[in-house]
């Protein structure tokens, strides 16, 4: 397959650097993300409308923006380092999203990665400059699966742990109706939904080391950082329902559903990822009564 031609890295250039305001090119972390988001549209336009263009890792285009677009050869002979060093420096990115339980606070809402044995989590992502937490959590649930929950959002129902350096906060959004027809807003990112029932999840790190989903074509599915969640999650559901039972829980506003219009096929979790076993990692188990499933 063909690398791009001076012509498209010209464009690419242009489109991307050339016309990006100065502060976002002055430090190598900020520069990377420009880079980055070139990237994804590489993957995502250029080689869909051209499909014999070769498929290029981040490190790979990194190291070819350096060399062919105008004015970055600069950073040529240190592309690894700054490649790099903008992947350890992501890692220490605060990451905001959300945990969306159906009505019964039974079921918990997982996406999956594009690729099919990409691994299965909560819809969260990386906080922008100058966000705030439950701002970025709503954009980002908005960007992966057309759910708007501004209305929904309590600041205080949240649960939030650190890893090394970075910090993750997950706000609870109950009440997401199973029915809802998730649709992403960005592309190559989401490949499937499924509602999960909670009592089948393990809630420790060696339960979780322990488990995967084999389905009956053979795809092991994997399950990433919900482990140190569901603990807090569950004690966060015992006290609900208790709430409502006592008739304490205060109406908040609606999630804000995409439009059925735009929404991919659902599909029947079980009957689509097959029935497998419950052995090594991450993923379902056994027959694991998962509602819905939407697969791009």
């Amino acid at each position: 397959m063909p690398l791009p031609t001076q012509e498209l890295w010209d464009e690419i250039y242009t489109r991307f650097i050339l016309n990006v305001p100065q502060g976002e090119l002055e430090t190598t972390e900020r520069m990377m993300f420009v880079v980055e988001e070139a990237f994804w549209a590489y993957e995502d336009f250029y080689r869909e409308a051209d499909p014999s263009l070769n498929k290029l890792t981040l490190r790979e285009f990194t190291k070819l923006v350096f060399e062919k677009c105008p004015g970055m050869q600069v950073y040529q002979h240190t592309s690894d380092e700054i490649f790099y060093s903008f992947q350890a420096f992501k890692h220490s990115v605060p990451v905001m999203g959300a945990i969306m339980l159906d009505p019964t606070l039974s079921y918990v809402l997982l996406l999956r990665g594009f690729k099919s044995n990409a691994s299965w989590s909560f819809p969260r992502g990386k906080i922008s400059k100058d966000e705030t937490d439950s701002a970025c959590a709503i954009r980002e649930v908005y960007e992966e699966t057309g759910v708007d929950i501004s209305g929904a959002l309590v600041e205080e129902d949240c649960i939030e742990i650190c890893t090394g350096e970075q910090r993750c906060k997950l706000y609870i959004i109950p009440d997401v109706p199973l029915t809802t027809a998730f649709a992403p807003q960005t592309r190559g990112e989401v490949g499937a939904y499924a509602w999960h029932e909670l009592k089948d999840l393990p809630s420790n790190k060696e339960d979780f080391a322990n488990y995967q989903y084999v389905s009956e074509n053979g795809t092991r599915h994997r399950f990433f950082m919900l482990w140190p969640f569901l603990k807090r999650l569950k004690t966060y559901i015992k006290q609900r329902r208790k709430n409502i039972r006592a008739g304490k829980v205060e109406k908040r506003g609606e999630i804000r559903p995409p439009p059925v219009v735009d929404a991919p096929e659902v599909q029947g979790a079980a009957a689509q990822e097959g029935e497998g076993g419950s052995q090594g990692k991450k993923r379902r188990k056994k027959k694991k009564k998962n509602a819905d499933a939407v697969q791009d």
